[in-house]
């Protein structure tokens, strides 16, 4: 089985194929947008591995959280192809991507939000659940009794959080993907995991 997977949800842009015999991944370390990049970084994947698009099997995608632009390019290359090529996908949320990749246990999980804003998860059985959004005070104030938390964001890093921050350097999806390949859906089934209401919601709600 041949999986392309895709994560547009942070800075930088992730893609990776997994044969029966090897793993291959890309992190685009441009700067550009992801719109620019992700659909060449597919194409060069794919030459790395001498696969034709046609030769995917299964396609994984990353559907967040993080900033609403990058999980709508992420999701509409996910469903397009999935589309285009009767697959199914396996989404993947980032919480659960940065928790897997820790090498150390972790009472929380953390990504920067906008402004004093942060994604929290809890991590239970190495697993993000109870995923939600915090303002710093409240994050501050969660985590007095907390050993260690864990982080892809120098920001978390830097903050005056009274316990351990490990940074996660390796925010590869691949052995996450092998380990949820019954979790695939149809591409309709396909949902964006935000977090945070966009500007144009909270303003509705007001």
């Amino acid at each position: 089985m041949n999986i392309l997977c895709i994560n547009t949800c942070l800075k930088h842009s992730y893609v990776a194929v997994l044969t029966k015999d090897a793993t291959f991944e890309n992190i685009d370390e441009t700067n550009e947008q992801h719109s620019k990049t992700i659909m060449l970084q597919i194409d060069r994947m794919l030459g790395a591995t001498n696969l034709d698009i046609k030769d995917i099997n299964l396609l994984a995608v990353c559907v967040g959280t993080g900033s609403f632009t990058g999980i709508r390019i992420g999701l509409s290359v996910a469903k397009g192809l999935a589309h285009a090529l009767g697959l199914e996908v396996i989404p993947i949320d980032t919480l659960n991507l940065i928790a897997y990749n820790t090498l150390e246990k972790c009472q929380y999980v953390l990504m920067k939000g906008i402004a004093d804003e942060f994604f929290v998860g809890d991590i239970v059985n190495g697993q993000a659940v109870n995923q939600r959004l915090m303002h710093k005070d409240e994050l501050i104030d969660l985590l007095k009794n907390s050993d260690t938390i864990c982080t892809i964001d120098d920001e978390c890093v830097y903050c005056d959080f009274a316990c351990k921050v490990i940074k996660v350097k390796n925010i590869s999806m691949c052995d996450l993907v092998k380990s949820n390949l019954d979790k695939s859906v149809v591409p309709q089934d396909l949902k964006p995991l935000y977090l945070r209401l966009s500007q144009a919601e909270m303003q509705k709600h007001n």
